[in-house]
């Protein structure tokens, strides 16, 4: 059983980290998919190493460490660093719930059914894009910000953003879509 000063030294520093913690293994993740699975990796070591120790020298970096070798051990072990695919299970269109309403492709009402089609466009295009559009429209961080985690330049993630945006609209168009 862990101790209450373990827990409340792993509340702070789950509130302090947690934010930088689900960036850096949405960069470092070949698949969406596996991200909730590595954070929650990534804070189970966290609590037991509080729960042996209960200080921590520089709990960042050493978060950001165990972040680094829990990522690696994933796609080690689970043998899917392979994987490009974001949303191979239909499990996975859940995340269109999540998608803020107020996504950008120049109009007000964007249908389940168009979402699902994006989505699945998404995911056969390479995965940069995909993680572009992630951070961008799921997690709502800047050009800058994406760029600056993808190790990109903020050019680069605008011509992803905006050329894969203009595609949507071209494909949503010949399908008929009035509200594009």
């Amino acid at each position: 059983m862990v101790d209450q000063e373990a827990l409340k030294t792993f509340d702070e520093l789950y509130d302090k980290t947690y934010n930088n913690i689900l960036k850096y293994v949405i960069c470092n993740c070949s698949n969406i998919e596996d991200v909730k699975d590595i954070v929650q990796n990534i804070y189970l070591e966290l609590l037991k190493v509080i729960d042996k120790k209960n200080t921590i020298n520089n709990p960042k970096n050493y978060i950001m460490g165990i972040a680094k070798n829990k990522v690696k051990e994933y796609y080690r072990f689970n043998y899917k660093a392979k994987i490009i695919s974001l949303f191979s299970k239909k499990e996975d269109l859940d995340l269109v719930d999540t998608i803020p309403s107020n996504i950008d492709l120049q109009k007000d009402l964007i249908t389940k059914e168009d979402l699902q089609f994006i989505w699945n466009y998404l995911k056969n295009k390479k995965v940069i894009i995909s993680k572009v559009f992630y951070l961008y429209y799921y997690n709502d961080l800047s050009i800058k910000d994406i760029a600056e985690y993808l190790n990109i330049s903020e050019s680069n993630v605008k011509h992803y953003l905006y050329r894969t945006i203009q595609e949507l609209k071209n494909i949503l168009k010949e399908k008929g879509d009035k509200n594009v």
